[in-house]
């Protein structure tokens, strides 16, 4: 079953003020380690709003149905945006030469809990943005992540690239996340498993969004 890393959230919430009515959601993880099944699934039960951040990545045969975690504009239009100021922040990922970005999200007050897929390196940049927020991290053993990432048909680059991340990041990630949860389990009880944390850690107030999958 998911494991839960609980406490930093709860000091967070105890130490800070703030006028949002609830935390953003950051769901983390290393590369293939499920984060976009988990967030995909919960976008459609109404659970998240997600707010997609904007790559210069090429989008892979996977992201043409159902993709709301992205969106995909070519180096010019990523310059022109980022020198307008439109971008919150850009990073990349180390041996990769893709960028991403992010614009300010609008935070909502109720419904669906507002959401950011993100990567732990790039946390940090949400923290004078965002006092208030919550880390879910997602993670997986690097060899079924490996197994994913060949599947998509990522190239040899890119795969080694990735993976020679993997597990540091995933360490990083459980350093600074309040709950992480291991893709060892199906993808619909681990959609279930965020929801009743989030409904534990208060980012889930509205009744309608606590019923698990049937």
């Amino acid at each position: 079953m998911p494991r839960p890393r609980a406490g930093l959230q709860h000091r967070r919430m105890a130490s800070e003020a703030s006028s949002m009515s609830r935390p953003l959601l950051l769901v983390i993880g290393p590369s293939a380690s499920g984060k976009s099944t988990v967030v995909r699934r919960l976008a459609r039960r109404g659970v998240l709003r997600v707010h997609p951040t904007w790559t210069t990545r090429r989008r892979r045969a996977d992201e043409h149905d159902g993709e709301i975690e992205h969106r995909f504009v070519d180096d010019s239009v990523f310059d022109r945006l980022e020198a307008a100021g439109f971008f919150l922040g850009t990073v990349a990922l180390p041996g990769l030469p893709a960028r991403y970005a992010l614009p300010r999200p609008h935070l909502s007050g109720d419904g669906p809990v507002d959401t950011v897929m993100a990567r732990a390196p790039f946390v940090g940049m949400f923290e004078p943005h965002f006092p208030r927020r919550l880390v879910y991290q997602i993670e997986d053993t690097p060899e079924r992540a490996g197994a994913r990432l060949r599947e998509r048909g990522t190239s040899r680059h890119e795969l080694a690239a990735r993976l020679d991340v993997y597990s540091d990041e995933a360490r990083h990630g459980r350093a600074i996340a309040d709950r992480v949860f291991v893709n060892e389990v199906s993808a619909d009880a681990l959609a279930d498993a965020f929801v009743a944390a989030m409904h534990t850690d208060g980012a889930v107030p509205f009744a309608e969004t606590l019923e698990v999958s049937r």
